[in-house]
């Protein structure tokens, strides 16, 4: 009776192998060769290396490869949702294990999907929803954007003497993310002041925001509270206002995201900034890189479907638990 000849197992087959309930073990039983399972490349495009928050949040990503013994490809596309298109394809070419994207354009994403999952890859949603995902990490923004609302309000009955206060926001259109953030913030001011005058302008960062903020001061110069939809926005917001020559008296600048320079502004009671709805960024980098674990080894669904909440961190927060959330950038 003759014998088939032996065979390599390569990576895909353990793979197989695994979905079907065969332990590595048994391959190994079977007379075959084990090939060295290679490392497993998770490709991490999150284009925004110039906000504050991006360096914790890389480093904790990095520190949760090393424990798994992934390696983590790196966006370097910036800003620009054809350059994001483009360095993604860059690495289909070269092949990966799991895709994390926090998509520029989500409306240019369906061919994407489909060519990882060609490959036999993950497709993993980071801050947006996008069809065909295999697991995502996003915020609760809108109950972020409750919160705040029903802060900024308070201090508007409170500082600016109730209705009729005019509100900048600072916004993003087709960026799921920022439109939660920005509607329910708005949403949760008008429930308790109707008649709350707003003023919107386009910004993400800190250079835009800037001068988005000038162009509001300019025509509202009454204009006591910008809310912003990162807090690197918020950065530029408070900017303008120090160089507007307008005092500090009440003014309200709030921002999202939890940054190190913002939390730290808040926790020195700056004049200007004065909220920051923080996430946990130690968190999200670890989670990242957790989520394609758990879809692999059958993690359950709380583990793979992630919604992280935020915590609003203001002049009233106690110094500790800035201290806590600050933390990840040590």
């Amino acid at each position: 009776m003759g014998t088939k000849a032996s065979r390599a197992v390569t990576r895909r087959d353990l793979l197989k192998m695994s979905a079907a309930g065969v332990a590595v073990a048994g391959v190994a039983s079977m007379g075959l060769p084990v090939v060295a399972q290679e490392r497993k490349r998770i490709a991490l495009a999150h284009p925004d290396r110039a906000a504050d928050y991006f360096q914790g949040f890389m480093n904790a990503a990095l520190a949760e490869a090393e424990k798994r013994g992934y390696d983590v490809l790196q966006s370097f596309s910036g800003m620009d949702p054809q350059k994001q298109l483009a360095e993604v394809n860059t690495w289909l070419a070269q092949g990966f294990d799991a895709l994390i994207v926090l998509a520029l354009d989500a409306n240019a994403m369906a061919p994407v999907v489909a060519k990882v999952h060609e490959q036999n890859a993950l497709f993993i949603s980071y801050a947006n929803r996008i069809e065909g995902e295999d697991g995502f990490i996003k915020w609760a923004d809108r109950d972020a954007g409750a919160l705040l609302g029903a802060y900024t309000a308070k201090h508007i009955k409170e500082k600016l003497g109730g209705g009729g206060a005019e509100v900048g926001f600072l916004t993003a259109t087709n960026i799921q993310v920022v439109t939660d953030r920005i509607e329910s913030t708005r949403e949760a001011i008008l429930a308790e002041l109707p008649d709350t005058k707003f003023f919107e302008a386009t910004a993400l960062n800190a250079p835009d925001a800037l001068k988005a903020t000038q162009s509001l001061l300019q025509a509202h110069p009454a204009m006591k509270i910008v809310i912003c939809c990162t807090d690197d926005g918020a950065l530029g917001a408070r900017s303008a206002y120090q160089n507007s020559g307008l005092g500090p008296d009440n003014v309200l600048i709030a921002g999202f995201d939890g940054a190190k320079q913002n939390l730290e502004l808040v926790k020195a009671r700056d004049p200007y900034l004065q909220v920051s709805m923080a996430l946990d960024i130690g968190d999200i980098g670890r989670r990242v890189i957790d989520i394609p674990y758990q879809l692999w080894n059958g993690g359950p669904e709380s583990e793979t479907h992630v919604l992280q909440e935020y915590k609003l961190v203001s002049h009233e927060t106690a110094e500790a638990d800035i201290d806590t959330i600050l933390s990840v950038y040590s």
